[in-house]
């Protein structure tokens, strides 16, 4: 505990208080231009009464300079002052402030918000309208800077947004599901159910590509013939086919390269692979399928649909919902003893898949940072230590 700081008469000093030598008191502080003041007075009850003074007079400032502005003000000078970050970023902010802040704490003026307010509507987000506590989360992130950057101004003295998720993410943290992906045996069972089913066989080199390059969906998207290399067996990453939307809210592809220089990587893959992309490049040509987009120079892009596009995110994710609900149909309709129940999978649970199998092969961690492109790798330990204990146990029986 921090020891009191006492005058000569036994009274407590507090911040910025002190007692001169001559036996008077002295108190200094910063005003809002960020310059030191000083003010001195003969008893401490006097020199308080300045203290109060100077905070009223402040307050009064900021309350004439917020006078009639509202989140929307702040939130249009804030965006503005965002000239570095990526256009997608950009995007990105834009599309959750005008879904769901803009005409709700957007018009209100932004002295009057407070924490409590924040955490209301972050609640009605989540129960009324069934937003996500993960896009809840990137909503609190846009309004946290916004309201920082207030402060910033000298419009208000703290931020409400601080700390106004807290509770909700510790609420959902105990109950939400980890996408931990799946295990090398559930992965094959379900590639062998695609490659066997005359029905679903055209996913099978998308699914099984996802599964052992552990590509983000933007960066198999993007993924050109070009990028990979059938006789050295590596696909190099240098670049990503991302979804934006612009001021008109249409939406609208752009190439990007990534975001830290752990993105760029090339990617070894085994004959498998190698026979998955082959059988891909075949069905094209018996559908007559060709490429047909463009996107910033980019075209020739590997996966396609019956239309000659690109993919992205949500045709990949209905048709992997639409597959795994077939999985599940088929593995129940025979009544299969061993049969292997899969979680719920997304994209993104096939990307910790490909983690998964490499921490199963013994891949030392850097090599597992380097192939899933970290750039943090305290990224890849959160995935490494979290291995199943069907996995601890049979490597405890090896070791030990």
């Amino acid at each position: 505990m921090k020891k009191k700081r006492l005058d000569s008469r036994g009274n407590e000093l507090f911040c910025g208080e002190y007692e001169r030598t001559d036996g008077r008191y002295g108190y200094h502080y910063r005003n809002r231009q960020g310059d030191w003041k000083w003010i001195y007075a003969v008893r401490l009850s006097d020199l308080r009464n300045e203290e109060v003074k100077i905070m009223y007079l402040q307050q009064l400032d900021i309350t004439k300079k917020i006078k009639n502005i509202t989140f929307d003000d702040q939130y249009e000078l804030w965006i503005a002052s965002k000239q570095n970050i990526r256009s997608s970023t950009r995007a990105g902010y834009e599309l959750l402030y005008d879904r769901f802040i803009k005409n709700s704490v957007g018009k209100k003026l932004i002295d009057e918000i407070t924490t409590f307010d924040i955490k209301s509507h972050y609640m009605s987000l989540h129960i009324s309208e069934r937003v996500s506590v993960e896009t809840i989360s990137r909503v609190q992130n846009v309004m946290y800077q916004v309201f920082q950057s207030a402060v910033e101004r000298g419009l208000i003295i703290r931020n409400p947004a601080e700390r106004a998720c807290k509770d909700l993410v510790r609420k959902h943290s105990k109950h939400k599901s980890i996408r931990n992906g799946l295990s090398t045996e559930q992965a094959e069972s379900f590639l062998a159910f695609l490659r066997n089913s005359p029905k679903n066989r055209r996913w099978y080199p998308v699914i099984y590509t996802l599964v052992y390059t552990g590509l983000r969906i933007s960066e198999l998207a993007g993924l050109r013939w070009e990028d990979v290399d059938f006789e050295r067996k590596l696909i190099t990453i240098d670049h990503a086919l991302i979804r934006c939307v612009n001021k008109g809210n249409k939406e609208e592809y752009h190439v990007f390269q990534p975001k830290t220089q752990a993105g760029n990587r090339q990617i070894p893959f085994s004959d498998r692979l190698a026979e998955a992309l082959q059988m891909e490049k075949l069905h094209q040509e018996e559908m007559s399928i060709k490429c047909l987009t463009s996107v910033d120079g980019y075209t020739n892009f590997i996966f396609l649909n019956r239309f000659g596009h690109h993919l992205n995110q949500a045709i990949v994710n209905r048709a992997i919902h639409r597959l795994q609900f077939e999985y599940s149909h088929n593995l129940f309709s025979n009544d299969k003893d061993n049969s292997v129940i899969l979680p719920t999978i997304s994209t993104h649970s096939l990307r910790h898949t490909y983690a998964n199998i490499l921490c199963e092969k013994g891949f030392n961690i850097k090599s597992i940072q380097y192939l899933m492109g970290h750039d943090d790798i305290s990224t890849t330990l959160d995935i490494y230590t979290k291995q199943s204990l069907e996995n601890i146990v049979a490597e405890y029986k090896d070791r030990m």
